[in-house]
């Protein structure tokens, strides 16, 4: 399962790939390297983090980070997102 670390901000997030994710995928897509280290959603003002984050969102995050398909993100287990310290998880989408 690829695990994205969730660090919220008053105005936005950062989303990255945890250690653990990057050696997984490396070991199965041995050409594989991050696009980019970490994506930063930002909101010109204070932000309902719960409210403004939906699936589709996820996804297109998840995508971004890993530059893999849906079908391939399925195929590794589904996806997680979560904080690094308090470990609350904020989003999952397990493989069916």
């Amino acid at each position: 399962m690829i695990e994205v670390s969730v660090g919220k901000q008053l105005n936005g997030a950062v989303f990255g790939l945890t250690p653990k994710t990057e050696i997984m995928l490396r070991s199965r897509f041995p050409d594989w390297s991050p696009a980019p280290n970490s994506v930063f959603i930002s909101y010109g003002r204070p932000w309902d983090f719960e409210k403004t984050m939906e699936g589709p969102m996820w996804t297109q995050i998840v995508m971004l980070l890993t530059r893999l398909t849906e079908q391939q993100i399925q195929e590794l287990g589904g996806v997680t997102f979560v904080n690094p310290v308090s470990h609350e998880v904020f989003f999952e989408s397990r493989a069916a």
